[in-house]
């Protein structure tokens, strides 16, 4: 959803502020897990502060971010081959899901 670029009749915009401080922690979080490859730290910290800022702009929480991540697993389990056996997994994944949300 689009918001307009300003308010009518001159109202104030709402100001948003976020934690600037846990959005580098995680940038450089994320830069020290992928340290040592064949990519610079600059590199690294920016597609880190890429993946923070879009974090804290969605606005979640991190039990909604580990159910949104849990119904994508499930989702995936579609594409399994049949030799695998998904429903042992498709069960816990439920039960962690239904936990999350009680």
């Amino acid at each position: 959803m689009l918001k307009p670029a300003f308010q009518a009749a001159g109202e104030a915009m709402p100001i948003v502020k976020f934690d600037r401080a846990s959005i580098m922690k995680a940038a450089h979080r994320y830069a020290r897990i992928y340290q040592g490859r064949q990519w610079s730290y600059a590199f690294l910290l920016k597609h880190g502060l890429k993946a923070a800022w879009k974090e804290a702009k969605e606005g979640l929480t991190p039990a909604q971010r580990r159910a949104e991540a849990i119904r994508d697993e499930i989702d995936a389990l579609h594409f399994k081959s049949f030799r695998y056996d998904i429903s042992v997994t498709r069960r816990a994944l439920e039960a962690e899901l239904s936990a999350l949300a009680a």
